[in-house]
């Protein structure tokens, strides 16, 4: 495995701007940036940092990266990925240390900070392990964070959670109606350092594999910050007889203002054998239901391409009943039921380039509504030089950017209008039994506390 350069503390000692930087960090461990002296530190490196603002505590842990210069002899600090230690004593951190990694510890630890040794940084992440074992898997994480950026990850469970990561990246967009929320979340995941194998230092690729009968999500591997108790939408959406979907994470929760996204991930099988991923998204607002479906797309020679089969075949025939049923078809009557498409099944056809972690950039794919996927399969959709059926960006120009959906559903203008929530439910558990994972987005306003 590659192995993370050592860490560093920082203390911020003077006293007004260190009260001024703790109450910023405390408030929603947004990231930060200040001008400090940091010597033996390249520019541009990344390294996880413990930040104290105080003598006596370690107070945060985070990834910290150097960036240019500022004043004489200070360069600009970014700060992010930033974790709670519940300001842990620094003496309790030396009474886990031997008497000789003490010497280097106390000397780093006292007055300004400094970068730690090898030796004494791995002992030190156990110490701090030790201490608050409760965010353990956390700081995992941000060495994971750190190993593994600009990596990509391959392997079928991996395609899963590559659908499962553009499911909530999208869903985070149209929530937010920006991608700042969205960067931020999917730039903290990282993978389970001991679910990677077949690791190349020199190409940066990985493969990911599904340990033995687990149920794994990719909202495993995000900040548990977002991570709340199981809520009323699992009853809502998911209260099938003899049924129990399998979320290990529980819920993620987002908050903006009076807003708030809950977002469950349901999965029956473990990842090896999970067939694909659905999105099921609710607006409050407008009362609307959007349903996406990912397929991959691969590259054969120089192009990215999606070969339709029986399987797509056979969910579109569930879609078309669905619609063929339910549809509403009376006049509106609220300016929030009005819609330019109020079908709510879209596909989203993904290229297939690997998963990569740190990274909080969603991947350019293609929105393709039901009744336009309905004319590509069809006898007039586009074939390829053999005669055989295939979708690619050139020969299907009526799609949908990440972008162009996000704002279409964030403003009402597709989803579903006036189908009840008990027949998207039965729609959804029928998906569910064939082996799919759902991930179901509620945007609602925040409950009054």
């Amino acid at each position: 495995m590659p192995s993370p350069i050592t860490g560093m503390l920082i203390r911020f000692d003077e006293d007004r701007r260190a009260e001024l930087l703790r109450e910023r960090v405390e408030g929603d461990f947004s990231p930060f940036t200040d001008a400090l002296s940091v010597r033996d530190w390249a520019l541009g490196d990344a390294a996880i940092a413990l930040l104290s603002f105080s003598e006596e505590t370690i107070d945060f842990i985070c990834l910290a990266r150097k960036r240019n210069q500022v004043v004489t002899s200070k360069n600009r600090i970014e700060f992010s990925s930033i974790v709670s230690l519940n300001g842990i004593l620094i003496a309790a951190i030396e009474a886990h240390l031997s008497q000789q990694i003490q010497r280097h510890f106390i000397r780093v630890s006292r007055g300004v900070g400094g970068i730690f040794p090898p030796a004494t940084w791995a002992l030190l992440l156990d110490a701090i392990k030790l201490e608050r074992p409760d965010i353990a898997t956390e700081i995992d994480r941000l060495v994971a964070l750190l190993q593994f950026a600009g990596y990509r990850i391959f392997g079928e469970a991996a395609e899963i959670l590559l659908q499962e990561r553009d499911a909530l990246g999208i869903a985070l967009d149209i929530f937010s109606g920006s991608n700042k929320l969205r960067d931020r979340v999917l730039g903290e995941w990282a993978p389970d350092e001991e679910q990677l194998t077949e690791v190349d230092k020199g190409e940066k690729t990985a493969r990911f594999v599904s340990r033995p009968g687990a149920i794994s999500s990719f909202i495993e591997g995000i900040p548990q910050q977002y991570i709340q108790e199981e809520a009323a939408i699992q009853h809502d959406l998911f209260n099938w007889p003899g049924m129990t979907p399998m979320h290990q994470a529980g819920v993620s929760v987002f908050e903006s203002g009076e807003r708030r996204l809950e977002v469950i991930y349901a999965n029956r099988n473990d990842l090896e054998h999970t067939l694909g991923v659905d999105l099921l998204y609710y607006n409050e607002d407008f009362q609307l239901f959007v349903l996406v479906q990912y397929k991959l797309m691969r590259e054969e020679g120089d192009e990215m391409l999606y070969r339709p089969d029986a399987q797509l075949r056979s969910e579109l025939a569930s879609m078309d009943e669905f619609s063929a049923t339910y549809r509403r078809t009376g006049s509106i009557s609220t300016h929030e039921q009005f819609r330019l498409n109020d079908d709510g099944f879209m596909l989203k056809l993904v290229p297939q380039k690997g998963l990569k972690p740190a990274s909080g950039e969603l991947i350019k794919g293609m929105y393709v509504s039901r009744e336009y996927m309905r004319f590509l399969v069809g006898p007039n959709g586009p074939v390829g030089s053999k005669g055989g059926s295939k979708i690619t960006f050139n020969n299907a120009p009526r799609y949908m950017t990440n972008s162009q959906f996000t704002a279409f559903v964030n403003e009402g203008w597709i989803g579903t209008r006036g189908v009840q929530t008990a027949e998207i439910r039965a729609m959804l558990e029928r998906f569910y039994k064939t082996g799919r994972a759902v991930v179901v987005a509620r945007e609602s306003r925040a409950r009054a506390t």
